[in-house]
């Protein structure tokens, strides 16, 4: 096996394992809504554990995977392109969306929970409670945030991808498709969808990421 090659399948498989550890959260990721503020910070302690793994897991992914699309935008640029500029500042983007929405959701709700359930002043427990609600106000707005910019990189790969001829020009238009279901999903998303519409888009983007695994290991133009 020659150093492209090897190269080549590198890539793939940072590609596919990120897709596959992103599904993996997904799936583990606890998936019960409490209806009263007392069943939300009963489960947020019950599952405090799960939560640290799952939103902790998801932050060193999408490290990885940011990894895996700069080092494909430099195997696929022969020279000075936008639109892999855009891809990958865009895909990087919404890995930091992403970011502070786990950081909130699984390590500062667990705990906000924790205080406040050993609190005795009222004072003190009203004050967490805001904090809660706000942190619960910040999540709602990140993850559509870092959503559609997942789908903004995902359109952007478009063109260069569609450029590589080969296996990268049915990988280019998919990665297109999927950028603007992402972007249609979110804008018609609704209080009452928006978290199976969340869930859906990051399923989506596990999926991309195969879609580039593959692209990465068979497609010949792929010189990282």
């Amino acid at each position: 096996m020659d150093r492209t090659s090897g190269n080549r399948r590198q890539l793939a498989g940072l590609f596919a394992v990120g897709g596959l550890a992103m599904m993996v959260l997904l799936l583990a990721h606890p998936h019960e809504h409490a209806r009263a503020f007392a069943d939300l910070v009963e489960l947020e302690i019950r599952n405090r554990v799960l939560n640290e793994f799952v939103h902790g897991g998801a932050i060193v992914v999408l490290i990885l995977l940011l990894a895996a699309h700069v080092a494909l935008a430099r195997a696929v640029a022969r020279t000075f392109n936008l639109s892999e500029i855009v891809a990958v500042t865009a895909f990087g983007a919404g890995c930091i969306l992403m970011m502070a929405s786990l950081v909130l959701d699984g390590f500062v709700t667990p705990m906000l929970a924790v205080t406040y359930r050993a609190a005795e002043d009222t004072s003190l427990q009203l004050a967490i409670q805001a904090q809660l609600r706000f942190c619960a106000l910040i999540i709602r707005t990140l993850m559509p945030m870092a959503l559609l910019a997942f789908a903004g990189s995902a359109v952007a790969w478009l063109r260069p991808l569609v450029h590589l001829g080969g296996r990268g020009r049915l990988i280019g238009w998919l990665s297109g498709v999927i950028g603007v279901s992402i972007g249609l999903m979110i804008s018609a998303a609704t209080p009452e969808t928006s978290s199976h519409i969340i869930l859906s888009g990051l399923f989506l983007v596990s999926l991309w990421q195969f879609a580039l695994a593959a692209m990465a290991q068979g497609d010949q133009s792929v010189t990282s």
